[in-house]
Order: C-alpha cells, then structure tokens, then sequence
C-alpha cells in the first residue's frame, strides 16, 4: 500500500508539474503562433501588392484603431493597408496621367500631320502661284513687247518710239549729250502698191526695216511710224555721226532690188527714200516735238528737192540745207 501511494504521488506529481510547465509555455506558444500567422499574412499582402493586386487586404477589425498601441502587430496590418490603398490610388493616378499623356501625344503626332499636310499643300499652292506668276509676267512682257512693237516690220511703233525718245531727252538734260534724229520716207510708196500691190508693198516696208536695223548701231532705235515712214533716234550722236548712218542706209538700198510681181508679168525695182536729219547740241532746244517737227520738215525738204536726197535741219540757223556727197 504505501508503494502504491508512493507512485500514485509521483504520477500526481509529474502530472502537476506538466500542468505547470503548459501553463507557463502554452500562451508563448499560442502568442507565437498566432503572430507567425499574421507575418505570413502580410508577406502575401506585399507580394499581391508588388504585382498590382489590391482586391484583397489584410483582416483587420473595422473598429477603433484606439487600441492598436496594446497590439502593434494590428497596427502594423492596418498601416500596410492604409499604404496598399494609397498606393493602388497613386497607380490608378499614374496609369490615368499615362493614358492622358498618350493621348496627347496621339492629339499632337494628329495635328503634327495635319500641319505637314497643310505646309504640303501650301508648298504646292506657292509653286503653282509661282509658276503662274511668271506665266503672267512673261505674258505681260510679250503683250508689252507686241504693244511697243510694229506687227509687220517687228521693229518699234510709234509709242514705243516717242517713250524712248521721252527718256533720252531727260537723260541728255542730265548729261549734255547731242541726240540725233532721222525720219525716212519711201519714195512713191504709193505707186508701188497701186501697181503691184499691198502685199509687195509689204515686202519692201519689211525689207526696208531690215536695211535701217542693219546699218543704225546697238543703242539707235529704229521704228515705224507711219505707213511708209520711219524714225530712227540716234542717241549721244552728233550731227557727223547721223549723216553717215543715213549715208548707209541710202548705200545698202542702192543695191538692194526687189522681185514684185505685177498683174501680168514679174518685175525688179529699186527703191528709195528720203531723210532728213536734226541734232539737237545747244541748250535752247530741250522741246523733244522740235526735234521731231526740225526732222520731219527736213525729210519734206528732201521730197520737194528730187527726193532720194538728205536733208539736214539746223536748230541754231533755223535753216535746211541738202547734205551733199565730199
């Protein structure tokens, strides 16, 4: 019996001291636990949250945080909410300023293009703007040129003759220069064409300007300015100058013979003109109609005196004389 009680006492006895021990050790273990569980908890809260996934946070009470200072462990959990919230707010903000920025981007390549296709399209309208531009100004030159020019003879009309003839006056008052001028006449023009006709008659006029451009230089300006007669302005030409141009003009139609078919059989002429010349040196004689009337009575002076004949008027005289051959 007392055996019996002895190992009865020591099976209570290591019993209670089991007791003791779980009572000491288990709510450390239990703590523990419990603790390990929430770690893990959170660790897969940051994985889901490093790979942008927020649909599900940590299990926290909705209550008061007043009491998470006597657990930090809840405190913890409730801040790394409070932070995955904010940071799926500042995502969805970037992911929205991205998208903004897209379509900015998107907006501004669009009206980049459409500039292009604008500027492209004004390129295109400024070269044909161009191309019409001078299209007109070469059109404007050629109706210039056929408003100056004689249609037959395609030499200076009679405007174009008095325009040159404006502008030279105003630069020999600038210069003191001498100006000449030659006025020319067909000698019975008329008869030809009765007798063989208007277009012969246009054949010799056309030949003649031909004779008065080949024998006047690069600065004299030949031209029709009349039916038969001619002008020919002879700047910086003193009276020597002129007489031996007009002595030219006389040689080549010298030789110079003309195939005109008449109403019943084929015939050559020669023709001839008369020319009476002006040269204006003094200044008292600044009127460019004096010099054109000085040179036209010289050009009657020769018709009334044999025609094929020379005249020269002088302005200091006032006087016409025939220009006889040395």
């Amino acid at each position: 019996a007392l055996a019996t009680n002895r190992q009865f006492s020591e099976v209570q006895a290591c019993t209670l001291a089991v007791a003791l021990l779980l009572g000491l050790f288990l709510p450390g273990i239990a703590a523990e636990w419990a603790v390990g569980k929430k770690l893990h908890l959170m660790r897969q809260l940051c994985s889901r949250v490093k790979r942008g996934d927020y649909r599900e946070l940590l299990p926290v009470p909705n209550e008061s945080s007043e009491g998470d200072a006597v657990d930090p462990v809840l405190a913890l959990m409730r801040d790394m909410n409070w932070m995955a919230r904010h940071i799926q707010i500042r995502e969805q903000d970037i992911t929205r300023m991205i998208d903004d920025l897209r379509q900015s981007r998107e907006a501004v390549r669009a009206q980049n293009q459409f500039l292009t296709n604008v500027n492209e399209e004004l390129l295109a309208a400024q070269a044909e703007l161009q191309e019409r531009t001078a299209e007109l100004e070469a059109a404007c030159r050629q109706m210039e040129t056929m408003a100056m020019t004689d249609p037959l003879t395609a030499i200076a009309n009679r405007r174009c003759f008095f325009e040159h003839l404006e502008r030279h006056f105003a630069a020999r008052i600038c210069r003191c220069k001498p100006i000449s001028l030659m006025i020319l006449d067909i000698d019975r023009f008329k008869t030809i064409n009765d007798t063989y006709g208007h277009q012969a008659g246009d054949r010799i006029l056309m030949r003649l300007a031909e004779v008065i451009r080949e024998s006047s230089r690069d600065k004299d300006l030949p031209a029709r300015v009349g039916g038969e007669e001619y002008a020919l302005l002879l700047p910086d030409t003193d009276s020597q100058e002129a007489i031996a141009v007009a002595r030219r003009i006389q040689s080549k139609l010298a030789v110079s013979q003309f195939a005109l078919d008449s109403r019943e059989l084929a015939t050559v002429v020669s023709i001839t003109v008369s020319i009476g010349v002006c040269t204006m040196v003094t200044l008292p004689c600044w009127d460019r109609d004096k010099l054109y009337s000085y040179a036209d009575q010289a050009l009657y002076y020769s018709k009334n005196n044999g025609r094929n004949s020379i005249s020269f008027y002088n302005p200091d005289t006032e006087s016409i004389a025939e220009v006889r051959l040395n």
